[in-house]
């Protein structure tokens, strides 16, 4: 088989008079991030979550803003040792449309704020995925 490209060498136009404008790229910077031990945010989708831990206990808050009801939360963590942790709940219930709740978290004593390598949320039966780490000057 054989392959032929064709290719437009110019001519007919006249080259630009100045090089096109080019945008900023996005602001860099060298200093190490910070992280806010214990604290992490999701928001993706209409969703928008914080978690907070203090030790093995937590505060779960949860807004919910994708037009229509969500299901029971669940949040589990992964450790630093490939470890799962299921979060136990006080009061989870489906959240509806437009809803805000805070809701209390207790994880058993091996998940701590030093421990955790991962947190995920899980709404009914979808896994909306993992939190993200708080850094320093943001707030969850």
């Amino acid at each position: 088989m054989t392959l032929s490209a064709a290719g437009c060498t110019g001519g007919g136009g006249t080259p630009p008079s100045s090089p096109p404008a080019s945008s900023p790229g996005p602001a860099t910077s060298n200093a190490p991030v910070k992280f806010k031990p214990g604290e992490y945010m999701y928001a993706f989708g209409g969703i928008t979550a914080s978690l907070v831990l203090h030790g093995s206990d937590g505060t779960l808050e949860i807004q919910n803003q994708t037009g229509g009801d969500v299901g029971t939360p669940v949040v589990y963590v992964i450790t630093g040792d490939d470890q799962r942790f299921d979060g136990q709940i006080a009061g989870a219930a489906p959240i509806p449309k437009g809803g805000d709740v805070t809701l209390s978290v207790t994880f058993p004593s091996q998940v701590t704020e030093k421990t955790v390598g991962l947190v995920i949320l899980v709404l009914g039966s979808n896994n909306m995925g993992a939190f993200a780490p708080v850094a320093e000057g943001s707030s969850a």
